[in-house]
């Protein structure tokens, strides 16, 4: 078994390095389809926005901070995972995130820095947004992935 395929910390609802890493290309699908409607449509979304979504946006985009503890949404999360070889995983990773950027660059030459997509829980968000979010979302994932691989080395070794 690869180190990607360990359950870090059995027992507990965590992930494995390749559950992080498989949650993260479905957030990267989910951004691609939600650009690639918006591209298709040609149209730019209408930016209403309540309260809750105001205060997320602000918190994870603006500041810059997610919290942790909060279950994903059941669209990104990696529930029937088959074990892949870490290359296999990191080639489908790269794939996924080339094909959101190819989306977001077209996005910005179509809308500029109008709204383009609409994200769940922070509502339409222009391609800046859609990049910042990514960006800490995968700052937020870090730990969680090195710990998950330092715990399957450990057992390697052990």
């Amino acid at each position: 078994m690869e180190e990607a395929q360990i359950h870090p910390l059995p027992g507990q609802d965590r992930w494995s390095a390749q559950q992080i890493i498989e949650h993260l290309i479905l957030t990267y699908k989910l951004t691609s389809d939600s650009v690639d409607k918006q591209l298709k449509s040609g149209r730019v979304p209408k930016n209403k926005r309540n309260m809750l979504e105001f205060v997320l946006r602000v918190q994870t985009i603006a500041l810059g901070h997610m919290p942790g503890g909060v279950p994903a949404m059941r669209a990104v999360r990696p529930n029937q995972v088959t074990p892949e070889a870490g290359s296999a995983i990191a080639a489908r990773f790269l794939q996924a995130a080339e094909e959101m950027d190819a989306l977001l660059v077209a996005g910005r030459k179509k809308f500029g820095i109008q709204a383009c997509g609409r994200h769940p829980f922070f509502g339409v968000m222009r391609i800046d947004e859609w990049r910042r979010y990514h960006a800490v979302h995968a700052h937020h994932h870090e730990a969680q992935l090195k710990n998950a691989i330092r715990y399957a080395q450990s057992l390697k070794t052990s």
